[in-house]
């Protein structure tokens, strides 16, 4: 994230700390909406403050942000994006990239730590091993997180008024529900079936190689 995007970025959120509760449940499933949109980051920002301002204005007169809107928000979020050029397929592969490299520091971490504690424990050598049921469950784990973020970013409001609130509520927990369900059942097949060492190395190896990983996704983090 560049400055200009940072500077705008800490100006919303400022600004958007005056918008009531219930205008703010609204912005913030437009917001939501937007993030998958396709658009940069920065016209995001743009949008959200227009958003913003819109809302404080109408407060001001004593009004929410349903008589200012209307009830369509998904239209108007959609009608928002269409006058916006999409990120460009290069930009996109940086932040799919940057997103992945975040996932391993995280997993990478987690696994050392989880091998360092062992190690003292048992009085074991300071040895990384992976072992090819912690890859499918952090590959699986990677993948539905993306999946349900997605889903509810691009679900976040009710299908046109033409279904209840809570109708959509019920649908996404189920979809949730499925998801997490699958995901206990692939870990708990893995745990039995993959559990041969694919990788050893040195512990300290390891810890150089989540570093290494954490500083490029920062440099990628300043293009994007």
């Amino acid at each position: 994230m560049n400055k200009k995007e940072k500077t705008i970025l800490n100006k919303n959120n400022k600004r958007e700390e005056l918008i009531n509760e219930e205008n703010d449940k609204v912005l913030t499933d437009m917001i939501c909406y937007l993030r998958v949109s396709g658009i940069s980051k920065y016209n995001q920002e743009l949008v959200r403050a227009d958003l913003i301002e819109m809302i404080l204005d109408a407060q001001e007169r004593g009004e929410n942000i349903q008589q200012v809107m209307g009830k369509d928000y998904k239209q108007i979020c959609d009608n928002i994006i269409a006058e916006f050029p999409q990120e460009t397929k290069a930009k996109k592969a940086v932040e799919y990239i940057r997103i992945a490299l975040i996932c391993v520091v995280i997993f990478g971490l987690y696994s050392i730590i989880f091998q360092v504690i062992d190690s003292i424990a048992n009085n074991k050598a300071f040895i990384y091993n992976l072992q090819v049921s912690f890859l499918i469950e952090a590959i699986t784990i990677i993948v539905a997180s993306n999946f349900i973020v997605k889903y509810i970013c691009k679900n976040p409001f009710d299908e046109d008024n033409r279904k209840s609130i809570n109708s959509n509520k019920v649908k996404s927990f189920l979809v949730i529900f499925v998801t997490i369900l699958v995901i206990l059942i692939l870990f708990m097949a893995c745990s039995y079936l993959f559990n041969s060492t694919i990788l050893i190395m040195p512990l300290y190896v390891a810890v150089i190689s989540v570093v290494i990983l954490f500083i490029i996704e920062r440099v990628l983090n300043k293009i994007v």
